[in-house]
């Protein structure tokens, strides 16, 4: 099987997305990745992997999105298989009357807008190549009835009907669009969930732990780099809760 060699990922410099380029890296695959506030990771993720390059990206703003997809795109030629990574964190509002319209915007901005115009953009340089793989990160709670905030929900949800409508439509260009929903995981946003709802994750979660970090990324490298025919599913990784 040939496997997918240029591979971006937006959000390559966070907690998951780090390991994501790690492991894409380890299989053969040349990694593009970008990143927002943490320059100094991305410094070192760079330096840690061979011919890697990063851009830094505003995913609020859709001409700085497209702009990197081509960057990227033309540092490696190409781009056969696209990670998103990125999401605006889960604010732990206690209730809907507290989300504004300023947190409903940004939320919709940065996990939805921005996921729809980089796609959109990266289906043309798929299609020209002959195909790819594009995998968004989804989350549990768009999935199953958990207490979230609203907006971060719907944002979630939204990804998840985004990917199927849009498997329809570029499957005959051989391209495939999952998403991977993690549950609660061992580092990054899930730490700041407070004692009392983790010990209620894990009282209905059938592994009884949280997820590892490299568990989640292991699923979503497959789905860039080895997936030929699975598209326009939601793949809910957490442990069965």
């Amino acid at each position: 099987m040939k496997l997918a060699r240029r591979c971006l990922v937006f959000g390559g410099s966070g907690t998951l997305g780090r390991v994501v380029c790690r492991s894409l890296a380890a299989e053969g695959a040349r990694v593009a990745f970008t990143y927002c506030t943490g320059q100094h990771v991305a410094d070192e993720l760079r330096r840690e992997i061979p011919a890697s390059v990063a851009f830094h990206l505003d995913a609020r703003s859709v001409e700085n999105t497209v702009a990197t997809v081509d960057a990227a795109a033309h540092a490696m030629d190409g781009i056969d298989a696209f990670v998103q990574c990125i999401g605006a964190p889960m604010p732990m509002h206690p209730f809907l009357t507290d989300i504004d319209e300023k947190a409903w915007d940004d939320m919709m901005d940065v996990n939805v807008k921005s996921t729809f115009f980089a796609v959109r953009h990266l289906v043309d340089i798929m299609r020209a190549a002959g195909g790819g793989n594009i995998v968004l990160l989804g989350s549990v709670d768009s999935e199953k009835l958990l207490p979230a905030p609203v907006h971060y929900g719907v944002s979630k949800s939204a990804l998840s009907g985004m990917v199927k409508t849009v498997a329809k439509e570029v499957g005959a260009h051989n391209i495939r669009v999952n998403l991977v929903a993690p549950g609660v995981i061992e580092a990054g946003l899930s730490r700041s969930i407070p004692p009392d709802r983790l010990a209620d994750y894990l009282k209905h979660c059938g592994m009884k732990r949280v997820g590892k970090v490299s568990e989640i990324a292991n699923v979503v490298v497959w789905f860039a780099l080895h997936n030929e025919y699975v598209t326009g599913q939601s793949i809910v990784v957490d442990g069965a809760l």
